[in-house]
């Protein structure tokens, strides 16, 4: 590699355009992150005092992990598409939603019988 391509790379304007680009996806991602943990939290507190998902939360946290999973590969080269808010914000449609299973009920584990008491006589 010659010092004029190493110029050339250096001077490329699209590639410091996604530099700028990568910055604020990677400040996004940080923001989506932590309010994608506020969903989770909230979800598992719901799910802790009533025992059901709230179905309704279920769509927002998984968009939230798609649009996560779409800055990713933007960062790492895997993607040239930009995510929202240059692209569309992800669709839940083209996810397969039947993997989400509703959580079974569990049979309580057997209570240990306390030991007999031994006749000693």
């Amino acid at each position: 590699m010659g010092r004029d391509e190493i110029r050339e790379n250096l001077t490329a304007g699209n590639t410091w355009m996604r530099a700028f680009f990568m910055v604020i996806y990677a400040i996004v991602c940080y923001v989506a992150i932590h309010l994608l943990l506020v969903v989770i939290i909230f979800q598992f507190g719901i799910v802790l005092l009533s025992g059901k998902l709230n179905e309704r939360l279920l769509p927002v946290g998984q968009s939230l992990t798609i649009y996560i999973n779409q800055i990713l590969l933007y960062l790492t080269y895997n993607s040239d598409e930009k995510p929202f808010p240059l692209g569309d914000w992800p669709s839940t449609t083209e996810y397969n939603t039947e993997q989400v299973v509703n959580l079974p009920k569990e049979p309580e584990p057997p209570q240990k019988e306390p030991p007999e008491k031994k006749n000693t006589d």
